[in-house]
């Protein structure tokens, strides 16, 4: 699911002088994965949505069965990976005699493999030779102008990754509509069978390889609950979010660092003026951005898994917290008990998650704080620590919260999309992710949240456009100094707040508290709807006074706030989620995801 395991950067242990790295002259080649989100998204099975994020990772795999035997027809002292993550490639071919030889029948086998795999993915390629007359003079100026390149390749799609109309087939697939090619044999559902494109069989096969070599080692050393034997991840939607007689809404979670495409040009930039190694540098920042995401996927799985306990009552595994009934119980089937939270992207800077919708909230708050700990306090060994390290390294530094500290680890843009269970994936993802996307402009339109996380959700399961419609449009005020429907977007730290003064019981005068939380019937049917119609609550207060029944709202009052509180009343589990790093590597070690 995750990209390639980073590579140690070529100059990390003794780089030489630049001038020695560069070669001569030679072909930069990079590939880009155009329709990945399409692709990864297109059925509506977690199983299916995993394996082909695992397939995306291992097309850019470059010591896996796709890519390593290619580069194996070229001459190791001929050729450099400068990149091989979250579904991009670069490749510099070196060779004096054949450098452009070598880069189009790369070229031409990769793309041809990546058609066998699907069409449903583009490959976009670019070759940037350099070295000689009319030519970028070295390799780090190829490198600077290959993005550009790739954006430009991308308006020209390739013949052979058009839509093909007019197939003459009889059997559709079951899963997308497209053309079916196989019978699935690999899900056992009596005499009838599956008819899949080849692509989902393909997916499903490598899914189930990935959760069998990682799943485990991602729980490992964190015990299961009491009546349970043992802790797994769920392949399944319906061991998500599904709980019978109570909430059947998952939560889809996309989170990506905001402004990378500039820190990098600026790292570029930095590195070319001190004369450094810059394919090198580039590579080093990139591994450790890669590791810091995994990182991420991993304490948050780890964090919910260890909040699983036993319910008093019951005997089962349950997750306790504030509010949304008070627990919420996992998917227990002949002693496992499924965590409630599937990363299903883990790739480069992005980061897609699927969780209990009831979850949502308090992990994108472990998120955002796991993110911005004190450097000072990592082990070097900690996903976060090369990051963090670059604290004192511009453009790298950034001074999270009122803390004091600095940390070169990126804010981070989060959309929260809640979605019933069954619906398709790709609706989930397609709305957190232009929520996510209008949180980070939000975060650039005020000098003061730059170094903030932002953060935007929405509970409507609609077409991406109009759900940000309706979100710019509750955040209008009606008149001057007033506030809208919605506080959203919100930065990090607005966000800590939000959920501690308004739905922490243990904060006087929350949602939650003792005076209050004996009054939901009436804060969702009378007070909601007054403040969604911009009408003044001062009367109703009075009514309620008259009646013996005070109510003290939270202060400052806040409509936008207030109504973005009772929104989340009965779906919002407050569950105070820790950090477990995983035990030391035992001997026999274990796969990486």
């Amino acid at each position: 699911m995750s990209a390639a395991e980073p590579a140690a950067a070529p100059g990390d242990a003794q780089a030489p002088p630049a001038a020695a790295a560069e070669p001569p002259h030679g072909v930069l080649v990079g590939v880009d994965l155009a329709g990945i989100q399409r692709f990864i998204y297109e059925g509506r099975r977690l199983l299916d949505a995993i394996g082909r994020a695992t397939l995306v990772a291992d097309l850019t795999d470059t010591a896996g069965r796709h890519v390593a035997p290619l580069l194996a027809e070229v001459p190791q002292e001929h050729r450099a990976v400068l990149r091989d993550a979250g579904g991009a490639l670069y490749v510099d071919f070196t060779d004096p005699d054949r450098a452009a030889e070598h880069a189009r029948a790369f070229t031409g086998r990769y793309t041809r493999r990546l058609r066998d795999i699907s069409d449903r993915l583009t490959p976009v390629t670019a070759h940037v030779p350099y070295g000689g007359p009319g030519r970028p003079a070295d390799r780090a100026e190829a490198l600077r102008l290959l993005p550009p390149a790739l954006q430009s390749a991308r308006a020209l799609p390739a013949p052979g990754h058009l839509p093909a109309q007019g197939l003459g087939v009889t059997a559709s697939c079951d899963i997308t509509g497209r053309p079916a090619e196989l019978l699935d044999h690999t899900r056992d559902r009596g005499p009838v069978r599956e008819r899949t494109a080849r692509d989902i069989v393909t997916a499903r096969m490598r899914a189930r390889q990935w959760h069998d070599a990682n799943s485990r080692d991602w729980l490992r050393g964190i015990a299961p609950p009491a009546g349970a034997q043992r802790l797994e991840l769920p392949t399944d939607v319906d061991h998500l979010g599904r709980e019978i007689g109570d909430v059947s809404r998952l939560a889809v979670v996309h989170l990506d660092f905001n402004g990378l495409g500039d820190l990098l040009k600026a790292h570029h930039a930095r590195l070319q003026e001190s004369g450094a190694d810059v394919s090198a540098g580039m590579r080093s920042v990139s591994a450790d951005i890669a590791r810091l995401t995994e990182g991420l996927a991993r304490a948050l799985i780890r964090s919910v898994a260890g909040a699983i306990d036993t319910d008093d009552r019951t005997g089962e595994p349950a997750i306790h917290g504030y509010g949304a009934g008070g627990r919420l119980r996992p998917r227990t089937v002949r002693g496992t008990a499924y965590v409630p939270v599937r990363p299903v992207v883990v790739a480069g800077d992005d980061l897609t998650v699927i969780c209990d919708a009831r979850l949502a909230w308090s992990a994108t708050r472990f998120a955002l704080d796991w993110l911005d700990a004190d450097p000072a306090s990592l082990d070097p060994r900690d996903p976060r620590a090369a990051m963090a390290r670059r604290a004192d390294t511009p453009p790298w530094t950034r001074r999270p919260g009122s803390s004091g500290r600095t940390t070169g680890v990126p804010s981070a843009g989060v959309g929260i999309a809640v979605q019933p269970v069954g619906a398709p994936l790709s609706v989930g993802y397609d709305i957190c992710a232009s929520l996510c996307e209008e949180a980070k402009d939000y975060r650039k339109s005020a000098a003061h949240r730059l170094d903030d996380h932002v953060v935007a959700w929405s509970h409507d399961f609609d077409d991406p456009a109009r759900v940000v419609a309706r979100l710019r449009e509750d955040g209008g005020a009606p008149a001057p100094g007033e506030p809208g429907r919605t506080a959203l977007p919100m930065t990090g730290t607005a966000f800590h707040a939000f959920l501690r003064d308004y739905l922490d019981p243990r904060t006087p005068g929350s949602l939650r508290g003792d005076e209050l939380s004996e009054q939901r019937s009436w804060l969702l049917s009378r007070l909601a709807p007054l403040l969604q119609d911009g009408r003044d609550a001062a009367p109703e207060l009075e009514r309620r006074g008259d009646l013996g029944m005070p109510v003290k709202l939270p202060e400052p009052f806040a409509r936008d706030l207030l109504l973005d509180a009772l929104a989340l009343l009965d779906l919002h589990l407050d569950v105070p989620l820790a950090d477990r790093p995983a035990p030391a590597q035992g001997p026999e070690g274990a796969a990486r995801p």
